[in-house]
């Protein structure tokens, strides 16, 4: 072969990275951002990446609008895809459809993580002049398309969705469909962009008026609200290490030493459950996932002794106390798919008032969101130690796998209480029975007898000594009742005396989308 066909070549290439648009790179830098080839590169193992589809697309769209391929990370392979805003403002035709949908049925055919930087505004309106026929015209190196190839991935392997800057339609479903999501701040989300929501409702609206991240942030459309390109890469980085490193060095946590005066002596009084988690967990392990959102539940990946676990915990500092309401329960319910999903041991931190009561929980969809989480625990097959730490009433601790749900290890502090509903409302119930006719319903007693206030606790006192941890492990509700102390080296060690999870030859089940 010439040396001018191979000149010919690596020219043709080299019109495909970044080098080749001096001008484009530097005005994507100005607005503080990435190029598509950089934000894959700061994902990847140095040097690992395998590109697919260099020379796809047409002159004025290198490669295609879509850098993918196969790369390493931890040196484990992962698939990979970027979407390159600079080139008709990222949006998908038939020629960088395939390409991604190349990679996913890589992904599923081997079970590698799929990342994708999903920046685009969905069709290139351009393409389909001339009917739908006008977005097709790829070869067909693949056996799945986009979107189905993303629901066959979920819970199959780990998928992550990373958007900064303006993603809408078919760029929005695949971070919907991700089972994470990170989005910087000023960004916008949306299933349908501005000039399809003007042609179809008369309204008027900016991108970032229609879908700004911080709104999706607050309504659990997505994990994480981050502030650039490179935050965003770190961050899949660190979010692949919990499944694609199965054990890491690790120091224990420098607050481990305070766990025992977190938890208040008065029973009513609040605490930060976070400071529990990061007490128990390694040094800097902890990854907390929809902070803003659900706050009356945590859920967060972390390590113990260097082995990846999913947390869920209540929250007493939310303003519901740590009661379990609709967001909660699904926010709950999906973490528990998720690592599932992926044989990720899950502890649980509970300090439970049972679900939310009243009509505005009931507007909300109580009544039937709170069933998602005791489903999931019901059919969790991965191991749960659950560490009770102080309250536990009414359902709501079955959604925290603390009742019939199988556990590996249940462990309760001397903080705890239980029943069947709160301490107070029991006992009142149990007044209103017993309450004599002649007593004023809200009265003093009269005579100088006690108020009913004042027999409410009474009750509860007496109901709450047949409930106290050490009453409860004489009844052996307990593997143990411990000092707080105990529970990091408790998890831990039992932790390495279970199996390893055996290889699978097929998924259990997909990720919730809610």
């Amino acid at each position: 072969m010439d040396d001018a066909t191979i000149d010919q070549l690596h020219e043709a290439r080299e019109r495909a990275y970044d080098g080749a648009r001096p001008e484009t790179v530097a005005k994507v830098h100005a607005r503080g951002r990435l190029t598509a080839r950089e934000r894959i590169d700061a994902v990847i193992d140095p040097g690992s990446f395998v590109e697919t589809g260099v020379l796809a697309g047409a002159d004025d769209e290198p490669a295609g609008g879509l850098v993918a391929g196969l790369a390493t990370v931890f040196g484990k392979t992962i698939s990979i895809s970027s979407y390159d805003y600079s080139v008709w403002g990222g949006t998908q035709t038939g020629i960088n459809h395939s390409k991604i949908d190349r990679i996913m049925d890589l992904a599923i055919r081997y079970r590698w993580p799929f990342v994708c930087f999903a920046d685009g505004g969905g069709a290139r309106a351009q393409g389909l002049r001339g009917g739908a026929a006008g977005f097709g015209g790829a070869a067909m190196l693949h056996e799945v398309g986009t979107f189905d190839g993303m629901a066959l991935l979920s819970g199959l392997v780990p998928t992550v969705s990373v958007v900064s800057g303006r993603s809408f339609a078919g760029n929005a479903s695949i971070a919907g469909m991700s089972d994470v999501v990170f989005a910087t701040r000023g960004s916008a989300i949306g299933i349908g962009g501005p000039p399809l929501v003007e042609a179809a409702l008369g309204i008027e609206m900016t991108p970032e008026e229609l879908g700004p991240s911080e709104m999706h942030e607050q309504n659990g459309g997505i994990d994480l609200l981050i502030d650039n390109d490179a935050e965003g890469a770190a961050l899949v980085r660190r979010y692949l290490s919990y499944f694609l490193v199965e054990r890491t060095e690790f120091t224990r946590s420098p607050t481990h030493d305070t766990i025992r005066a977190i938890v208040p002596d008065n029973r009513r009084g609040v605490y930060d459950m976070r400071k529990v988690v990061r007490a128990l967990t390694d040094e800097d392990s902890v990854f907390e996932l929809r902070p803003a959102w659900g706050t009356a539940a945590i859920t967060a990946l972390a390590r113990m002794g260097g082995h990846a676990v999913a947390i869920i915990a209540n929250q007493p500092l939310s303003p519901i106390a740590g009661a379990i309401d609709s967001n909660a329960a699904d926010k709950l319910a999906r973490f528990i798919r998720l690592a599932d999903a992926y044989d990720l041991p899950i502890v649980s931190l509970m300090d439970n008032p049972g679900f939310m009561l009243g009509p505005q929980a009931e507007r909300a969809g109580i009544a039937r969101h709170h069933a998602r989480p005791l489903m999931a625990q019901v059919h969790r097959t991965v191991p749960l130690f659950l560490v009770h730490i102080r309250k536990a009433y009414g359902l709501g601790p079955m959604a925290m796998g603390g009742m019939f749900q199988p556990t590996d290890l249940r462990l309760g502090w001397p903080t705890v209480e239980a029943g069947g509903m709160s301490l107070e409302g029991a006992a009142a119930l149990i007044q209103r029975r017993e309450a004599r006719p002649t007593l004023p319903a809200d009265g003093d007693g009269g005579a100088g007898g006690p108020s009913d206030r004042d027999r409410r606790d009474e009750l509860a006192a007496s109901m709450r000594e047949g409930s106290l941890a050490l009453s409860a492990a004489r009844r052996y509700a307990y593997d143990e009742v411990i000092d707080p102390a105990e529970t990091r080296d408790r998890i831990v060690r039992t932790l390495e005396l279970l199996p390893r999870p055996a290889a699978r030859d097929r998924k259990k089940h997909y990720i919730d989308t809610w």
